[in-house]
């Protein structure tokens, strides 16, 4: 091979590679399970704050996470949490994304009452939150 395609071999090679590790840099990272999980625990904990008043008139001051399952049949997403330390409440979680809708899936009517309106709670709700990963 003359001087001239050695160069220009070398000179690809270069660019395949500097464009692998520029896309690579650019490329948005996933995030891990562990950092799903704490942000749905985030998004639960609002959900309750927002759609749910406990039966015996006390606020929502405590909200921990129990159980945090996949429903490997559908994909699903089951959290529980203790609320106040005594009130035990589902939910299901279609998606591990902040899109994913929520929904109540298993709750006492005689520990929680759901709204009828729904509060939006804001970035900072007033409650002390117990992550699954922190027990």
């Amino acid at each position: 091979m003359n001087r001239h395609k050695k160069w220009g071999i070398i000179a690809l090679v270069i660019c395949i590679i500097g464009g692998i590790v520029m896309f690579s840099l650019n490329h948005p990272k996933e995030k891990t399970l562990e950092e799903k999980m704490r942000i749905e625990q985030d998004r639960v904990a609002k959900f309750l704050v927002s759609n749910y008043d406990l039966a015996d008139g006390q606020k929502i001051e405590r909200v921990e996470f129990v159980e945090f399952q996949k429903n490997e049949s559908t994909g699903s997403w089951r959290i529980t949490a203790k609320v106040n330390g005594q009130y035990d409440i589902s939910v299901k979680i279609d998606s591990l994304n902040e899109n994913g809708k929520i929904r109540s899936s298993n709750y006492s009517p005689t520990e929680f009452i759901k709204r009828e309106h729904k509060e939006e709670a804001g970035y900072d709700i007033a409650v002390k939150i117990i992550y699954l990963e922190e027990r």
